[in-house]
């Protein structure tokens, strides 16, 4: 089992992990439904997303929606990068697997000496956001005072990031949260399939019925109006020992 407290800890500047860079829009071009390319904003939910853009649009629109244009290389991003929020809802963070666009109230952050993976990025997600609390809407931070921050992170013997340890350490937490939800779900979908796919059973000796709620319509002043009954409609037999296990499935799952 990994802990935190297994490594060593050392400080670095931003800069010296980061390839800092500076977003693009101040004005969000327009989105779509059949949008492609992402749009990240400062936002300190649903992963920075607020929208999906289109290659088209983002080349047709200036930085303020209006005027000089700039080439569309300035405005989309490669993705792997970690999308730090500088302004509004300052220190978020957010990995961004594929190529997007952004508003400058976001800082894109790339790896200098390492290819950035997901558990990677959660990692180092993690730390950056450690520092949310020294930033306030007043307070921004833009790239020019984020390579004055600092970053603490788990080295190896020779003083290095520790990249591999971040990445297994992340792993093995995903493992621990994913854990009871992937067993639970294998006990319903067991319960299920013993079941022949009914909701909601009860064993009646070695018989099953099946308690549901069907719609039933009374005419009162000329209106139909939909009421509910239950019915009881009868199951296949089952062997009295699916009969214990089964109960013993709904128990252990509920």
């Amino acid at each position: 089992m990994l802990k935190l407290g297994d490594r060593q800890w050392e400080v670095f500047d931003f800069n010296e992990i980061f390839e800092i860079k500076k977003g693009f829009y101040n004005k969000k071009p327009p989105c779509f439904d059949n949008g492609t390319i992402p749009f990240i904003g400062a936002s300190d939910s649903n992963n920075g997303f607020t929208g999906f853009t289109t290659y088209s649009s983002i080349k047709a629109n200036s930085k303020v929606g209006y005027g000089k244009n700039e080439p569309i290389e300035q405005k989309i991003y490669s993705g792997n990068a970690i999308c730090v929020t500088n302004n509004g809802s300052v220190g978020y963070a957010y990995y961004q697997q594929h190529k997007f666009t952004c508003t400058h109230d976001v800082n894109p952050l790339y790896l200098k000496s390492k290819k950035l993976n997901r558990y990677i990025a959660m990692f180092l997600i993690g730390c950056i956001e450690k520092q949310r609390v020294c930033f306030t809407y007043a307070r921004k931070w833009r790239p020019k005072r984020m390579v004055k921050s600092k970053l603490i992170l788990p080295v190896t013997a020779e003083k290095i990031p520790d990249w591999q340890f971040m990445e297994d350490y992340m792993k093995q937490k995903e493992q621990q949260i994913l854990k009871p939800t992937i067993e639970r779900l294998c006990k319903r979908l067991i319960i299920n399939d013993i079941l022949g796919g009914v909701s909601h059973c009860v064993p009646i000796g070695k018989h099953f019925t099946l308690l549901k709620f069907l719609p039933k319509f009374s005419v009162v002043n000329d209106l139909k109006k939909p009421t509910m009954r239950k019915v009881i409609l009868p199951m296949y037999h089952q062997h009295p020992s699916i009969t214990v296990l089964t109960d013993l499935l709904v128990m252990m799952a509920a």
